[in-house]
Formats: C-alpha cells, structure tokens, sequence
C-alpha cells in the first residue's frame, strides 16, 4: 500500500462529495476501473473507504440539524471566535449547551462600542434577541452566506436586542488558545504600523479582519490569495526559524523534534484551524515524527493520510475552497516536482515550472468558484511569493519576537523599514487591479469542473514524460473552448436580479449575439452617520451582486446599459458595471437635468470610453430574432414619470419594461398609438401605489406581471391594492421579494421556461 494511500484519500473525499453531488461518483468509477486490473486488493480498499465515508457523511449531514426555534429567545453561551466589532456591528459565534449561533448586535453609542471592544473569546454571555433563519442565496452563483454557515453547523442568526452581559470563567486549552490569538490581533493594531497590519494579522494569525476591501479583493484578483491563507509556505518558514533557534540556543535535536511536535497543534489553533494550515501543519508533523523515529515517510502517503483524518474529523471542510486549493496543489507539487526540478536547473526556471504547475492544476477550482483568472496572476506570483518568504514573513515573525520581549526600540525600527516596501507591492497591486487583466470564463457545471479536472491532469502528465508542446497545445485548446463556451449557448435569458429594493435586468440573446443591462439597482444611505457608525467597507449592489453575476454568466461585455431614470435605486450600481466591464453604449433618460448620481456616471462613461446617449421616443432595433423599441422617454424633470420605458419581443413573448413609471406617465403612454398588448409587465415602481391603473392594465393586457422589491422593505412595496388589481385582470404575479430571482430561458423565439431561485 505504500505510496497508494492516496488513493483512499480521494475515495474519502468522493464519498463525502457524493452526499452533495452524484456527479462525484463518476470519479470513483473511473478510479475503481483503472486499479481494478492492476491491483484489485486496492481497488476493494478504495470501494470500502468510499462507502465509509459516504456513509460518515450521510448520517453527519442528516445530524446536522437544530433544536431551536425560531423568534425570541433568551440563552446562555460561551463567545467562541474572536468578537469582530465594524462600525455600529458587533459579530461573533457562541457556543450554547444546544448548538453554535452567529451573533449581531447593533451598538447604539460610541461609549458602548468601546465596552463591545473588550469582548474575548471565552467569555460566558447571558443573551436575549431573536433567532432568524439565514437568508437563502437569492441570486445564482452569489457567495451562498447560509450554506457557508450550513458547513460551520450554525442554523441561526441571533440579532441582540440589547448588550450581551458577560463574565469570565475557567476556561479549557483551546478557549486559551484563541484568547492569545485575540490578544495577538489586538497587539497588531495597537502597536504594528497600518501599512503592515493587514498582512500581519493575516500571516501571522490567519485574520484578514484588518486587511481593507480594496486590498483583499486586489490579492483575490490577482490570484495572490493563497499568499494570504496560512498554509504550507508559512509552516514551513516558521517551523524552520523555531528550529535553528532553538538549535542554536543548545537544545539537542532530539529536544527540538518534540518540542516542535507540540508546536504544530498549537500553532494551528493560533493561526485559526484552517484547512490549509492544518494540512501543512499535519504534514509538518509526519515528517517531524519520521526524522525523530529515523523512518521514511512517503509525502504522498503523509499527505493522504492528512486529508484522511481532516475528513474524519470534519467533513464540512471537503467543500472549502482553502481545503480544495492546498490539497490539490501539494498533490501536484509532491507527485510532479520532483521530475520537474530535475529538468530545470536554475532557481528561476524552477520557480517558474513550480509556479506553471500550480497554476494548471488550481486553474478548475478558481474558474469554478470565482469565474475568471488574472493574465498577471503568473508573473506576480513569480515576484511575491519569493518574497513573502526569504523577507515579509520571516521580518514579521522577527517582530513579534521583538516584541513580545518589549524591544520596541528595535520594533519600531525594523517596522518602519519595512512597512513602506510591504505599502510599494500594496499600490503596485491595487494599481494592477484596476487594469482588470482578467479573463472572464463563466462559471462552470459540476460535468464541466470534473472534464476540466481530467484535461489538467492530462496537461501534466504531457509536460512530466516531457511533451511540453503537447501539454502547451491541449491546454490552449481546452482554454478556447471555455471562453467560447459562452457564444456557442443556444439559450437566451430574460433575467430579474434580486437586488433588493431597486431593479435591475438583464437580457441575453442567444450566442450572446447582445447583451442589455436595464438598470442596475444601488442601496441608498438613509441619514448621515457619525464616525464611529461607519463601517471598513460598505455594501455595493454592483460590485457585490450585479457584477459577479455577470462574470458567472460568461459575459464580458455589455453592448448596451440602459438607465431607465436616475434615482439610486436603479443606477446606484452603474459605477462598478462601467469600471469592471466594457459598456459599449449607455442610453439614459431624456431629462433636461440629470441627477448627480447620472452625471458622474457620464463622466465615467466618456473616461471608459463608452458611448453616451439619451433616450428618444421611437428608437428601435433588432438582434437576430429579437426587437425592441422605446415607447416613452418624457422630457421630464420628476425622475419617475421620466423613466424610459422600453418595448421587447423576445423568446415569443411581447415584453414591457417600465421603470419606475406612474400612473401620469402611464396615462401619456395610453395616449400614443405606439403601445401595443404585451404578455409580460415589468410593474412600474415596484408595486406603488401610484402605478399598475386600471386602465393602463386593461389596455396592455398582459398574462404575467413582475414585481422587483425588497424584502420587508421600508416603503411597503408592492402595495396590496396594486396586487388586489392584477388579480382582478387574472395576471400572474412573480415578485423578486418572494421568489429572488427571476428567469425566463428561451431558445431563439420559442417559448422557454420560467426559473425562480427560491421554489
């Protein structure tokens, strides 16, 4: 079995997947199949492990369930992350005698917000609040917030209706443990200079709380975010420095390999148990044992072996992207460098062979889970990660070494030489970021991930047995098709994204033959906060929704933006769609004055260098099978009544989007013969009261009404009156606040299906 044992690994995690995703036991198939004949006494261990842990997750998953219910609860818990306090938000998990729940509170003075900020780890809460369930992912291939709780065990969100009351206890070794890891976080904002506080907590104790937004998206952009997760490198470079120091202050070898032994375990909890750091750590371990038990270990056994026990201990961590990416890529490393290192001879051409191999084999996880790549991903990569480890982090754990003897002296120097070369490859990211070098792929299908998968290992095993320009060629090709996959979609969509309070639709016909966003959506702030409400980063409905849907959906450009009126809640997310995607033309109302919100739009549009133009009753066009028209562009200075409202005949029905359009811009409508019977009404402002008349509804007669509000909005969107009156007419009613959002998929001018992402 030696050497072999990575085959139960990925039995393992097959058989953990395949609870999620039948998809996955095609692979084991295959893997039975290809040891079967060679060795058949692996192939039963292989079938074996794959039905334990199938078996093991099965009845792990069917457990994961909770006993509380839901509303306003008063309960007793012990804090067990470190509390995370943003603006006006307080944040943490609690561990009660029941389950884990994720805790928010909102402080409402600046005085209590400094009490908040002496939280610890391992203090024992009295609580009282209520318990809501997680939001469901309302838009697809969006970050899903209530899985990712799922895989953590927590079932609710416990919003505080006031302070938690909270006292210190006995605590155990691992509360401990994360007490001096908060206290660790805590040290760095106090004392490390801001330029370095970011990358400190992350290298250091695996939080990236201090890292801004702009900074952490640059380093996910960049394909520079494994620098960020603790994982091998960092194992390494600390484990090594531990062990010439203590080497060098007299302790005998023998001395060092256990005292390191019992360094990893803490190390883990201190860098916070993620599955990359426990991986390295537990490998770290394996070759510490063997060293001091003068045995070999295979690495490809020691990293089976780690994965094995990773899974057995918790088998959540399977569907964790850091869990995917280590694992994937040591795998690689071990069973491919050693070959690769003997064919390149210089430090460079290695790294740069290490660096390819990396990225060929993390190419289907990222493209899965992000979408798209970064062309400056390779380079960077080949710069920074020498680097973060010959200076960044042996410097930073030289600090911490320095302090924690209170040398600050020689802390405060050492820090301010390096903080402005950590700041230089900071703006040199940023800076990159915003040339937006990426290639926009999609996200792909389980059946695409698992071929993508296969075609990586084929380029390796190519550039292994020394076809380099095989490898080079398939993985050109494999690349092509990706890209193009997009074009070659028969499918068109009409889609209504949820982004809450605001409208934003998007059209693709089929082959992406064009692609027209209306409107945008945008979160308003309501009333100005004080500085100490404000939070790191704020909430962006195009940058945090609209956008990432798009690259989901393989597009790349936008051939026409149409803002149907100015107000913030349909072009508030405009800024994000103009900086991230090419718009090659934006049509906007046909007010003589324009909003502050569309005159910075417009600026930024003509700086991206897309066209400008307003909206003109009577505009029209095709796309193969496809047409539209504006039926109304009102040179009207109230933004509502001067919404653009935009005609449609697609996928075999006749569409009317509205905008925000009341009931005196639909009575000028009903006055011109251009307004034809319609299958399907996009609602004027969401529902109000002042749109849907009578006789705008008789007239247009359509079958469906679509309704995009917020859930438990402000304004009470849609107005029960509006919805009494489509009932009246016998219209179907699908509202984004109940069903998230909203799909019509069509083949050219068919009827298609309608698709809902909340049932």
């Amino acid at each position: 079995m030696k050497g072999r044992l990575w085959v139960l690994a990925v039995s393992a995690l097959i058989g953990v997947a395949s609870v999620e995703t039948f998809h996955a036991i095609f692979l084991e198939i295959v893997l039975i199949a290809w040891f079967l004949k060679k060795d058949q006494r692996l192939s039963a261990f292989a079938v074996a492990t794959f039905l334990l842990f199938f078996t093991y997750m099965f009845v792990i998953d069917q457990a994961n369930q909770t006993v509380l219910v839901e509303g306003e609860n008063q309960l007793i818990g012990v804090i067990s992350t470190i509390p995370a306090v943003n603006g006006n938000q307080l944040s943490f998990e609690i561990k009660t005698n029941e389950e884990k729940l994720q805790v928010n509170y909102y402080i409402s003075s600046e005085d209590e917000k400094l009490e908040m900020q002496q939280l610890q780890v391992g203090l024992t809460c009295h609580l009282s609040g209520a318990l809501e369930s997680p939001s469901q992912l309302r838009v697809p291939s969006l970050f899903d917030y209530k899985q990712f709780l799922y895989y953590k065990e927590i079932h609710w969100i416990y919003t505080l209706n006031k302070k938690p009351t909270c006292r210190h206890v006995a605590t155990s070794m691992m509360m401990s443990i994360q007490q001096f890891r908060q206290q660790m976080l805590s040290a760095i904002k106090n004392d490390y200079p801001v330029e370095l506080q970011g990358i400190a907590s992350s290298l250091l104790i695996g939080d990236r709380s201090l890292l801004t937004n702009d900074l952490e998206s640059a380093y996910q952009d960049l394909g520079l975010s494994h620098v960020l997760a603790v994982s091998g490198l960092h194992v390494g470079v600390t484990g090594g420095l531990l062990f010439w120091f203590l080497i060098r202050i007299g302790i005998t070898r023998e001395r060092v390999y256990v005292i390191l032994l019992f360094f990893y375990p803490v190390y883990m909890g201190v860098t916070g148990f993620a599955p990359s750091v426990i991986r390295a750590s537990l490998m770290a371990m394996g070759v510490v044992l063997s060293m001091r038990l003068r045995m070999k270990i295979n690495p490809l056994d020691g990293i089976s072996s780690a994965c094995i026990a990773i899974l057995a201990v918790n088998p959540f961590y399977a569907f964790h992207i850091g869990f995917q990416l280590s694992f994937l890529i040591a795998f690689a490393l071990i069973v491919s460098s050693s070959r690769l290192l003997k064919r390149y001879k210089t430090p460079f051409t290695q790294l740069l062979a290490l660096s390819s191999l990396a990225q060929i084999v993390s190419f289907p996880v990222v493209i899965y889970h992000f979408h798209e790549i970064s062309l400056l991903s390779l380079p960077l990569n080949l710069i920074y990660v020498p680097i973060v480890s010959v200076i960044i982090l042996p410097m930073l754990l030289i600090l911490t070494f320095i302090r924690t003897f209170h040398i600050m002296f020689l802390f405060d120097l050492l820090s301010n030489v390096l903080s402005p070369f950590v700041e230089f490859f900071h703006h040199v990211f940023i800076w990159a970021t915003n040339l937006h070098y990426t290639v926009i792929f999609g996200k792909l299908s389980e059946v695409e991930l698992l071929v993508a998968t296969f075609i990586c290992l084929l380029v390796l095993l190519q550039w292994e047995v020394g076809k380099v320009r095989n490898g080079i060629v398939i993985w050109l090709l494999f690349s092509a098709t990706l890209y193009v996959l997009p074009y070659i979609n028969p499918y068109g969509e009409v889609t209504f994204l949820d982004v809450g309070q605001g409208d934003c639709i998007v059209i693709t016909l089929p082959y992406q033959q064009q692609v027209i966003l209306i409107d945008t959506g945008g979160k308003p702030s309501y009333g100005e906060k004080e500085e100490w409400q404000q939070k790191s980063s704020s909430f962006d409905v195009g940058e945090d929704i609209v956008v990432p849907y798009l690259k989901s959906r393989g597009i790349r450009a936008i051939d026409l933006l149409i803002l149907t009126h100015g107000d913030y809640d349909h072009a508030g997310g405009a800024a994000a769609v103009l900086d991230q995607l090419n718009v090659k033309r934006m049509i906007i109302d046909h007010s003589p004055v324009q909003t502050d919100i569309e005159n910075n739009l417009i600026e930024t549009a003509h700086r991206k260098g897309t066209k400008v133009s307003q909206a003109l009753t009577g505009q029209s066009w095709r796309k193969g099978k496809a047409s539209f028209s504006i039926l109304q562009a009102l040179e009207e200075g109230e933004e509502n009544n001067g919404s653009v409202v935009l005609f449609a005949v697609i996928g075999g029905y006749k569409w009317l989007f509205t905008g925000d359009l009341e009931e005196p811009g639909e009575r000028l409508l009903l006055t011109s013969e251009l307004l034809p019977e319609i299958d399907i009404l996009k609602v004027g402002h969401h529902g109000s009261s002042t749109s849907s008349s009578e006789a705008f509804l008789k007239k247009l007669n359509p079958s469906i009404a679509i309704i995009s509000a917020g859930v438990d909005n402000r304004y009470g969107h849609p107005n029960g009156d509006v919805i009494e009156r489509l009932k009246k007419f016998g219209i179907g009613t699908v509202r984004t606040d109940q069903s998230g959002t909203i799909t019509y998929k069509f083949i050219t001018n068919r009827n298609g299906k309608w698709i809902t992402m909340l049932k």
